[in-house]
């Protein structure tokens, strides 16, 4: 991309459904980057369990091939939680939801041995 022009360079981003953003069109077209055009990917996303893999679950995408990828993988992730929601099975949670579950539980445990030691 170097070699080309700015003008050249804009007409062959904009042919390759580039979106460039306009904060940062003049340093794409004057001093363009390596990571501005290309993109590591996971194949089998961390998301899904590709997060301890070894390098052969790396691919190289172009910015644009790769902003498609990740869209597609954020509908599967949207649409798992909604089948999830849907059959009733449990919801996924942030950690601090998860632990104060957990501490409202042993607190509702606490609670319910003093009521039973008063009763006694």
């Amino acid at each position: 991309m170097k070699s080309l022009q700015p003008a050249e360079r804009l007409n062959t981003l904009l042919n390759a459904n580039w979106k460039l953003p306009s904060t940062k069109r003049d340093r794409f077209l004057q001093d363009p980057e390596e990571h501005d055009f290309w993109q590591a990917d996971h194949i089998t996303a961390v998301a899904e369990g590709g997060g301890g893999s070894g390098m052969d679950n790396f691919r190289t995408l172009c910015t644009p091939c790769h902003r498609i990828e990740t869209s597609k993988l954020h509908q599967r992730l949207k649409s798992k939680r909604l089948n999830e929601g849907a059959e009733g099975s449990g919801k996924q949670m942030d950690i601090m939801t998860a632990f104060s579950k957990v501490k409202s539980t042993e607190e509702k445990k606490k609670k319910k041995r003093k009521r039973k030691r008063v009763a006694d």
